[in-house]
C-alpha cells in the first residue's frame, strides 16, 4: 500500500511538472527553469513530496536554505534573481507582499506545529488551566517570529498576563514571565526556566532529555469553522504572472498545487529516511545540514507538524484574523494584505 501511494505520487508529481508547462511534448513554456525556495524544518517537510519526485529535466528546481535566509528569495529588486514560488512565513508574507503586485498568496503550508514543553508533566496546560502559568518562566524560541507572537496571541485570548524578561530583568509573579532563547540547544541548558515553546520535529527531539509535552498551542489557539486546531503559519506564495487568470503560468501552478497537496499525503506516509534525504538533495548550500533528523520523524511526529494545505481564497478570513492578532501583539510584526495577495485560482 505504502509503496503504490508513493509510485501514484511520484508519477503525478513527475507527470504534472513535464507536462503542464509545456508548449508541445519536450519543449518548456518557459526558457528558463521554475525556481521553488522553501525554509529548512516543518515547510522543507511539507514539500518533501515533490522533492521526492524531482528530476533533473523536469524543468522545476527545488531549493532549501537555512529560515534566516528565505526571506532574501523574493526580496531583490531584480524580480528575476527572486524564486518564482517560495514558502515562508504567513508574518513575513503579509509585510513583504502584501500588495500584491509582486507575488500571490497561492495557499496555507502549514497551520501550527508548535507545543509547549516540562520535565513536569503533571499539568497538561488546556485554556481552562492556562493561568496557571502566572509566575513560571517559559523560554520561547523566536520569540519575535511566529512561535512567540502565536503564543502571546494564546495568552492574549485567554486574559492571561505576560510580560518579556530581558538582560537578567526581574521576574514578575503575576505574569507568566517570558524569555527568549535561540534554539532547542537552550531547551535543559537555561536556568530558571519552568516549560519551553519549541516546533515539531524540535519538540520530540526533547524527549531524550527527560522533557514531555504539557501544551499543544494549536488546541489553545482554537478552531476553524471546520473544526480543525491550528493557525496559519507557513504559506506558498508565486509571482504574480504564476499566479494570473489564464496562460501556460497559470496552468502550470493549478497542476503544482494539486501535486503538493499529494505531497502533503506522501509526507504524512513516508519514512523518515526518504523524507531526509528529499530535503537533502535540494540544500542551496552544499555545507549546509538539514536539521531534521530522520529517526524522529515518525507517524506521530509527522502528524504533529500542522502538514494542511489550504487555498488562499478559502483562507483569508482566517489569515486576516490571525494577522490583527500578530499586529495587536506587536504592531510592526505583520500587516493585513490588500485583497489582490489572495489567488483566486483558474479552475476552482
Amino acid at each position: 500500500m505504502k509503496n503504490s501511494f508513493k509510485k501514484r505520487t511520484l508519477l503525478l508529481a513527475t507527470v504534472l511538472a513535464l507536462g503542464a508547462f509545456s508548449g508541445c511534448e519536450g519543449q518548456s513554456a518557459t526558457t528558463e527553469d521554475v525556481t521553488v525556495y522553501m525554509p529548512d524544518g516543518a515547510p522543507a517537510i511539507v514539500m518533501a513530496g515533490l522533492m521526492n519526485a524531482d528530476t533533473e529535466d523536469d524543468g522545476v528546481i527545488y531549493r532549501v536554505v537555512a529560515s534566516s535566509l528565505i526571506a532574501s528569495k523574493v526580496t531583490n529588486e531584480d524580480m528575476e534573481k527572486n524564486a518564482d514560488l517560495c514558502v515562508l512565513p504567513i508574518t513575513a508574507a503579509s509585510k513583504l507582499l502584501g500588495k500584491g503586485d509582486k507575488y500571490q498568496l497561492l495557499g496555507l503550508v502549514t497551520q501550527g506545529n508548535l507545543y509547549m514543553i516540562a520535565k513536569d508533566a503533571e499539568t497538561t496546560y488546556t485554556a481552562e488551566n492556562l493561568s496557571a502559568l502566572v509566575g513560571k518562566t517559559v523560554g520561547v524560541l523566536q520569540i519575535n517570529e511566529v512561535p512567540g507572537l502565536t503564543f502571546k496571541a494564546v495568552l492574549n485570548k485567554n486574559n492571561v498576563a505576560w510580560q518579556e524578561v530581558k538582560n537578567d530583568g526581574e521576574k514578575a509573579a503575576d505574569k507568566v514571565n517570558l524569555l527568549a532563547i535561540s534554539g532547542a540547544d537552550a531547551v535543559g541548558a537555561t536556568e530558571g526556566v519552568d516549560r519551553f515553546v519549541l516546533a515539531e520535529p524540535a519538540v520530540s527531539a526533547q524527549a531524550k532529555k527527560g522533557y514531555s509535552i504539557v501544551g499543544d498551542l494549536q488546541q489553545l489557539y482554537g478552531a476553524d469553522e471546520e473544526g480543525k486546531f491550528g493557525y496559519p503559519q507557513a504559506v506558498i506564495v508565486a509571482k504574480s504572472e504564476f499566479a494570473a487568470d489564464s496562460g501556460e503560468k497559470a496552468k502550470w501552478t493549478w497542476n503544482f498545487v494539486q501535486a503538493l497537496q499529494e505531497s502533503n499525503e506522501w509526507v504524512l506516509q513516508a519514512s523518515g529516511e526518504e523524507i531526509v534525504a528529499a530535503v537533502s538533495a535540494h540544500l542551496e548550500d552544499e555545507g549546509y545540514t538539514s536539521t531534521l533528523k530522520a529517526p524522529l520523524l515518525g507517524t506521530e511526529v509527522l502528524s504533529r507538524c500542522g502538514v494542511r494545505f489550504e487555498y488562499a481564497y478559502n483562507a483569508q478570513t482566517r489569515i486576516e484574523d490571525y494577522l490583527t492578532e500578530m499586529i495587536a501583539v506587536n504592531e510592526k510584526a505583520a500587516a493585513i494584505p490588500d485583497a489582490a495577495f489572495y489567488w483566486q485560482g483558474i479552475l476552482k
